[in-house]
């Protein structure tokens, strides 16, 4: 008979539970100390990914990226006086 829907598994319970023990019993026995330089790295590698959320590709839609773009090719300075080279370098 399966259980009702809202009713915990007890095995699952059981076994979380369990596991919390050992985990917690296996970070205990660690002496950070004594652990060499890359083995401090890997522990800490495995762990952030406990403490620390994910980062989620966010999209922003409140502000839209210029689609259409206005590109002037100067081939010769010469045309422009000193004013208007301001001006197009500008733009």
């Amino acid at each position: 008979m399966p259980r009702k829907a809202g009713i915990p598994n007890k095995i699952t319970s059981l076994i979380k539970e369990r596991l919390a023990d050992i985990i917690s019993e296996a970070i205990d026995s660690i002496d950070v100390k004594t652990l060499t330089v890359s083995e401090r790295l890997k522990l800490i590698q495995i762990s952030v990914q406990y403490v620390i959320p994910r980062l989620k590709q966010v999209e922003n839609v409140d502000e839209e990226m210029p689609t259409n773009f206005q590109i002037e090719i100067i081939d010769r300075l010469d045309k422009y006086k000193d004013r208007d080279l301001d001006k197009a370098i500008r733009k």
